[in-house]
């Protein structure tokens, strides 16, 4: 593996170092590779002989839309920045303040500590230091790790506290499929149910998804869909993975999957990607929580003082059973 701390004319990127981890050619000769940045530990960018399985952001830019972000202990939002613990009301920072909440925890800002790299492999450290809206001390250890078959993440959080912490975590790649344009692709969700939300995006109950535009069960294209959905009773894989396939016309595939922790689903989508643009984007959030989890409970792990607890979720591909490269397009 290289590790280079980027530099335009002595200016460090502002996400920091690049980590970049390579497999070695699979069977196929396609060669999976990513770049891990310093600040956050996101996910730049994941690719298949240079071509994307997710939306990159620039090397000396910012993700600006949570591309690739790790969400710590918290995914999606609390309502208010606000929950209680041991009958004390406590007050997150609010980091969406457009609509008045805490979003997407505490760790995608935070600069992390390297711990080991390799070739194809990387681990990264950051401690969640208490704070008034969280006042634990958690030890957060990510470890990336690519294969022929594509990207596998390993979380593993401690609890360095005196009294049980409340954890929960998520990410928020935005995927691709090569060079097929978004709007193209279909998305499937085996989901039973999905979270009503109110103007604030914030949860108010749950409903079935059957006989509304919230089944993905078939298949729908993307461009067909407006989300920004939580999705639960998730249907597991023989293997029990929840997955989440992302097909091009041509066969191609990605999955999103996610082991027994990731009980839950955010999709989110949009016409104008990025910001101003004209792209469709779609981001697949596997998650061990729903939003607002710190009040409503549902999905919380809490952990004792010591213990440790780990999860795994990653990205795979495929290649459609024609002949040729189709991630580039070609058939």
């Amino acid at each position: 593996m290289t590790l280079t701390q980027a530099t335009t004319a002595g200016i460090a990127a502002p996400t920091g170092r690049q980590f970049r981890i390579s497999a070695e050619p699979g069977p196929d000769g396609h060669v999976v590779s990513a770049v891990i940045t310093e600040l956050g530990g996101t996910i730049r960018s994941l690719t298949v002989d240079g071509e994307p399985l997710i939306e990159e952001f620039p090397e000396f830019g910012l993700p600006k839309h949570c591309e690739g972000e790790i969400l710590i202990p918290w995914p999606n939002r609390v309502r208010d920045g606000r929950w209680s613990y041991d009958g004390k009301d406590l007050q997150l920072a609010i980091s969406e303040p457009e609509r008045g909440n805490a979003i997407h925890g505490l760790v995608k800002l935070r600069p992390h500590t390297l711990v080991h790299r390799s070739g194809s492999e990387l681990t990264l450290q950051v401690r969640i230091y208490p704070s008034e809206g969280y006042p634990f001390a958690v030890d957060v250890q990510t470890t990336y790790s690519v294969s022929p078959q594509g990207l596998t993440v390993t979380h593993a959080l401690t609890n360095k506290s005196a009294m049980p912490a409340p954890a929960a975590i998520g990410s928020h790649p935005y995927m691709r499929v090569g060079a097929t344009p978004m709007q193209d692709v279909s998305l499937t969700i085996n989901a039973a149910s999905y979270v009503v939300v109110d103007e604030r995006l914030n949860p108010v109950g749950t409903s079935p998804v059957s006989g509304t535009p919230m089944d993905l069960s078939a298949g729908p294209k993307v461009g067909w869909l407006q989300l920004d959905t939580a999705f639960l009773d998730l249907t597991p894989a023989p293997d029990g993975r929840y997955r989440h396939l992302l097909e091009a016309p041509n066969g191609d595939a990605v999955e999103v999957w996610g082991d027994a922790n990731y009980q839950y689903a955010q999709v989110y989508t949009t016409t104008s990607y990025p910001a101003g643009g004209h792209r469709t984007a779609v981001a697949v959030e596997p998650m061990t929580a729903l939003p607002n989890a710190f009040n409503s409970g549902a999905g919380l792990r809490w952990l004792e003082p010591g213990e440790e607890w780990i999860s795994t979720w990653g990205i795979s591909h495929r290649l459609g059973p024609a002949q040729g490269n189709h991630l580039r397009g070609e058939n």
